[in-house]
């Protein structure tokens, strides 16, 4: 029998693959095609190698084949197309050794055991996938199969097995880790933003290497040297101060090919002038995530002629149609950043000016635009940059993941930053939300300023340097030796109530200089085998470990306060009392 037209076919022609492809179904109709690669496999097909097809298999292939056509043609994005291959050629390989049925009533029951399979491989010890990527793999197939053998959502094939999405628990973060990741993320947008500033239309097609000017303190130096294809050679020669007889004549060769050009088209010998166009527009790419919080894989497809601006207070209102949702998504940006877009724009129009998208790039080695524009995936150019100057890249997923945590820290408020982040409320929560150490103790902060029964107006100055309302009352805490809080013993403050610790370093000074009192009041009797004292002193230890564990800036309070003591420099308040016992 002769195989039937298997080529998965998309709306899209001018991306179009064709015969031998990866888009190119065929192979699965051999027996051993599953197990080869696709240029491999129709190698061997077009010598005969693999027989004939395999009539058993054609519903099946078929079948597929009609569910991808049929998920690229509802709005699915052709970049999830090899995705859905891998995932079934994985499966069909599978059937293939073990000699399984390809028969569309039997699928259900292989897809079992294909799922048994990979729990196996994922649980034991040294497994070769992680239990989430078994999950993935199996999940993905569900989904395909499923619709195949129209299984309601309800019903999945996936559920039917033991294996489990499980997520890691989010650890939380600290504040010092925070300030990093900001200082991190702002230092690599100001970078961007001078690459951006330093490579415009005229700087293209100007003398090479380009120089950057870059704002200090974000790099050694105060520039940074775009070479764009120059030759080794030419780079020595561009710092060579010799002026040997060669060396002149080296000089007066690379000078010819780093002088202005007309066009950046590649010719024989010349310098790769469309790097530094694909290097502008992958900086362009990721400050443009950084602004409107998109994910990759959306704002990758944005295309150029659909973005429709709206005034909207402090900023704009951007609408642009989206293939997968079949309609006109909306996005933010802030207002300041437009007159950077439409820079952008027209940095565009005249690099690419019949490109449907909005951020494309050059391919075929500078010829041609590239369709797969997989610079805006890997960011070699950038990376390289980045790694040469010692700078900490932070990733697309990084850099919208800090975002919305920023927004949500700033705002406090879950539904405006899953807005602002075109997300639900329960996807902020499950996938984006990172506990923050800081977000919680400012929440704590509000919860007992605004529960706490003394109001702030009400306090008072306690005896101790702390404050508290003036009426005393017990602790259910306070030990029997310790005398009953009376507003006029300083220990029974420290089992009041009503009492209140003050964050300050003249608190902390206050608290070591009544320890060190109260270690020498214990030290007096020494005849006795515990008294107050010993307890006072174990309650103001306590306080001052937690001011000491707290921050760092809170440490370097108790650490500069227990200085002064050593040295004989008491608070004000307890001065009198220990130098007359020290007496």
């Amino acid at each position: 029998m002769t195989a039937p037209d298997l080529l998965i076919k998309y709306s899209d022609g001018e991306h179009a693959r064709g015969y031998g492809s990866q888009y190119d179904l065929s192979r699965f109709m051999y027996s051993g095609g599953a197990r080869l690669r696709s240029n491999l496999a129709y190698q061997k097909i077009a010598k005969d190698e693999l027989g004939r097809p395999k009539a058993d298999r054609m519903n099946l292939v078929i079948a597929i084949k009609e569910e991808l056509e049929s998920r690229l043609h509802s709005g699915h994005s052709i970049k999830s197309l090899p995705h859905y291959l891998v995932t079934l050629t994985e499966f069909l390989r599978f059937l293939e050794s073990g000699e399984y049925s390809f028969a569309l009533s039997d699928i259900e029951a292989n897809y079992v055991e294909y799922a048994e399979y990979l729990f196996v491989r994922s649980t034991r010890k040294g497994g070769s996938i992680s239990q989430q990527s078994a999950y993935i793999k199996a999940a993905t197939l569900s989904s395909i199969l499923g619709s195949i053998l129209r299984i309601p959502e309800t019903l999945r094939l996936v559920n039917r097995t033991r294996l489990r999405s499980k997520k890691g628990r989010v650890k939380a973060v600290s504040s010092r880790a925070e300030k990093q990741n900001l200082e991190v993320t702002f230092k690599q947008g100001n970078f961007l933003v001078d690459i951006v500033e330093g490579v415009s239309k005229e700087s293209v097609f100007g003398p090479l290497p380009l120089k950057v000017k870059i704002r200090a303190g974000l790099i050694d130096g105060s520039e940074v040297l775009l070479y764009a294809g120059l030759t080794e050679l030419e780079r020595k020669i561009s710092h060579n101060s010799e002026r040997t007889t060669k060396g002149k004549w080296l000089q007066l060769e690379a000078l010819k090919r780093r002088e202005t050009v007309s066009d950046i088209r590649p010719r024989k010998g010349g310098a790769k002038r469309w790097h530094l166009v694909n290097l502008r527009v992958q900086a362009e790419f990721l400050i443009f995530i950084a602004q409107t919080g998109m994910n990759l894989s959306q704002a990758k497809e944005l295309g150029r002629s659909a973005l429709k601006y709206k005034p909207l207070g402090d900023s704009w209102q951007v609408r642009c149609y989206k293939n997968r949702k079949g309609g006109e998504i909306c996005f933010q940006i802030y207002k300041s950043y437009k007159p950077f877009l439409e820079r952008f724009r027209a940095f565009v129009n005249h690099f690419f000016p019949d490109s449907p998208y909005f951020f494309p790039q050059f391919g075929d080695k500078g010829k041609n635009e590239s369709h797969v524009r997989s610079g805006l995936n890997s960011f070699l150019m950038l990376k390289k940059i980045f790694e040469m100057h010692a700078l900490a890249w932070v990733t697309p997923r990084e850099l919208r993941n800090t975002r919305v945590n920023w927004l949500l820290r700033r705002s406090g408020d879950h539904d405006l930053t899953a807005e602002m982040a075109q997300h639900t409320s329960k996807v902020l929560r499950e996938s984006y939300e990172r506990p923050s150490q800081q977000r919680a103790m400012v929440e704590v902060a509000h919860f007992w300023n605004k529960h706490d029964p003394i109001q702030k107006k009400d306090l008072k100055l306690s005896v101790i340097a702390s404050t508290c309302s003036g009426t005393p009352e017990s602790a259910t805490s306070r030990p029997e030796a310790v005398v009953k809080p009376n507003c006029v013993n300083p220990s029974g403050c420290l089992w009041c109530t009503h009492h209140r610790d003050v964050d300050s370093q003249d608190y902390v000074w206050s608290l070591s200089s009544f320890r060190h009192l109260k270690t020498i009041e214990a030290g007096i009797a020494m005849g006795h085998k515990e008294v107050p004292s010993d307890l006072v002193v174990d309650r103001l230890s306590e306080k001052l470990a937690w001011f000491e564990g707290s921050s760092s800036a809170r440490s370097s309070w108790v650490v500069e306060a227990q200085a002064r003591i050593e040295e004989g420099y008491y608070h004000p308040n307890w001065a009198p009392i220990i130098e007359l016992l020290e007496k």
